[in-house]
């Protein structure tokens, strides 16, 4: 009897013990340990999702869409809760593409999230959703994405540039104006049971989708620019080439279009220098283009009367330099009207030596060369307009005739608006209006704040306006500018061409930059129109012969497009 009395208190104090145990370790897991276990749990069970919003939308002038964003499916594996994944192996490998050598490492994570592939269509996740039902297999996450289309495909690829799988601008308008077009993300907290159902889910924090965006462009004129600016390339055998379509009178750029484009639905495919915008990235010499705005400054100071006469012979000897004028001919004397008209380097240079160093560097200040426009595109640089104290004794002779400073494309399109609107400095713009979504108006941000109309300043008198106006329809009536003539419409255009400048070798013989500015109708200028060709590859290759044939063709087809009257 005492035995079992023994084992029974034995038994009882080992019970009391076991409980005692239990329960010093539910005070541990409930008390001491709490924060930690309730962290595991969340940790398996919620999960802190950020959902991206549709990128705004980009148009052009005319309600045109260039970009915007379409619905997608990204799938991600749940190897946690996979079954049948022979099955999912098979799916997957069949409708996506993916090699089941790739899909099967995949499967072998021990992950709660693996990508297998972002951004697929709504009809291909469906089918992989369908199958993969019928088959009874789990494993697969689908999350609702937002996919960056272009459905102009390269049409003014190199404005628009693109923006990458996550969702961000990566180049051109799409990078300027990026934190507009993004929009905020929305910040969600979901709960999921231990199948892997979602059970809860609370919005963290609401967002919004990105502001839309009305550019300047007209997809009509981009694309009648492009088809013009490679037949040019291609038909004067040039390196490269641009053109800059402008509104005079308001700086809205209406197309820029190059030679190098590319596909910005297929954009991984191309290259960083197909990707550059010429017409804001690259500085070039302009050459005689130059000659309008120097003639221009020399008026404005008083300088020069329009009738008056400067030697147009050649050679000019400047500081132990010989200036020559092309083919070496000698003009005699000659009007301020002829130095345009013909180009004349010699005359050109005896205009800017009686202006002086600082009056025509600092009027080319003014009109802008030497410093950013501010038109809002990534890569814009601001070219070389070297102050007066390092200038060498040649550098006014060469100035005077479009060598030895840089401009870019952007910067003369601006500066020859001026003379075509009446003496305005305008500012170049891209951006016609910002949306929101219910289409009203917001303030731009960030670098689309350029964007913004800016006071136009006066830069010249409507008196000397007209006078170099006139000196320029002289260049297409009777000057280099002939092949430009437009039937039934007055053009006012200069013509240029630049012996070209590389790195380590100087200027290099064979090698020129042919270009040509115009405007029309010359009294009423509805477009400005600038061309620019890179090492033309013909005989001749002068400017107006090139470039200038590449702006009529233009201009013909911009006149058919709107419909112009010719004048009485």
């Amino acid at each position: 009897m005492w035995l079992i009395r023994k084992r029974a208190t034995i038994g009882v104090g080992l019970i009391f013990l076991l409980l005692l145990g239990v329960f010093g370790r539910l005070i541990q897991l409930q008390v001491v340990e709490h924060e930690r276990w309730l962290a595991q749990a969340a940790g398996a069970q919620e999960r802190i999702l950020v959902q991206q919003h549709p990128r705004g939308r980009i148009y052009d002038r005319n309600g045109v869409l260039l970009a915007a964003d379409v619905l997608t499916r990204s799938i991600a594996l749940d190897t946690y809760h996979l079954e049948e994944p022979e099955a999912l192996l098979s799916i997957l490998s069949r409708h996506l593409g993916l090699s089941r050598e790739s899909l099967r490492e995949k499967f072998q994570r021990k992950t709660y999230f693996t990508w297998i592939k972002r951004k697929v269509d709504l009809a291909t996740a469906e089918k992989i959703r369908q199958e993969m039902e019928e088959a009874g297999a789990r494993g697969l996450i689908f999350i609702e994405e937002w996919q960056r289309v272009y459905p102009q495909g390269e049409l003014a690829s190199n404005v628009l540039g693109f923006a990458g799988i996550d969702g961000q601008g990566l180049e051109g308008m799409e990078l300027a104006c990026d934190p507009l077009l993004r929009g905020e993300p929305t910040e969600l907290k979901l709960v999921r049971a231990g199948d892997g159902t979602v059970i809860a889910r609370r919005v963290l924090r609401p967002g919004r989708p990105g502001y839309d965006l009305v550019l300047t462009l007209d997809a009509r004129i981009q694309h009648l620019a492009e088809e013009k600016i490679t037949w040019g390339v291609e038909r004067f055998r040039a390196k490269d080439g641009f053109i800059i379509v402008m509104d005079p009178y308001t700086g809205e750029l209406l197309a820029l279009a190059q030679a190098k484009r590319y596909d910005l639905n297929r954009f991984d495919r191309s290259s960083p220098e197909e990707r550059l915008n010429l017409a804001v990235s690259w500085p070039f010499e302009p050459g005689s283009v130059l000659k309008v705005f120097v003639a221009l400054a020399a008026l404005e100071a008083g300088v020069v009367a329009p009738g008056e006469r400067f030697s147009g012979n050649e050679p000019l000897r400047l500081a132990g330099h010989l200036f020559h004028n092309a083919q070496n001919r000698s003009y005699g004397w000659v009007t301020l009207r002829d130095i345009i008209r013909l180009s004349i380097n010699t005359g050109m240079i005896r205009v800017a030596l009686r202006l002086g160093e600082d009056r025509l560097r600092d009027y080319l200040a003014r009109l802008g060369f030497g410093r950013l426009t501010g038109v809002g595109l990534p890569g814009e640089v601001p070219g070389t307009l070297r102050p007066v104290e390092e200038w060498s004794g040649i550098d006014i002779g060469a100035v005077a005739i479009g060598q030895s400073l840089a401009v870019t494309g952007i910067q003369l399109a601006r500066a020859g608006a001026a003379l075509a609107n009446g003496g305005w400095l305008v500012q170049p713009r891209l951006i016609k209006e910002i949306r929101g979504e219910a289409q009203a108006r917001v303030r731009a941000r960030g670098s689309c704040s350029a964007q913004r109309p800016h006071q136009a300043r006066r830069i010249a008198s409507p008196e000397n306006i007209d006078l170099l106006r006139e000196m320029m329809r002289a260049v297409v009536e009777s000057g280099t500018g002939t092949k430009a003539k437009l039937e039934g419409f007055d053009v006012a255009a200069k013509s240029g061409t630049a012996q070209k400048a590389l790195p380590g070798l100087g200027y290099v013989p064979g090698r020129y930059i042919s270009s040509f500015l115009g405007f029309f109708p010359a009294d009423r200028p509805r477009f400005l129109i600038l061309v620019v060709l890179d090492e033309v590859g013909v005989e001749p290759f002068w400017g107006g012969h090139t470039a200038g044939v590449v702006f009529r063709e233009l201009a013909e087809r911009l006149i058919d497009l709107e419909n112009l009257s010719p004048k009485e």
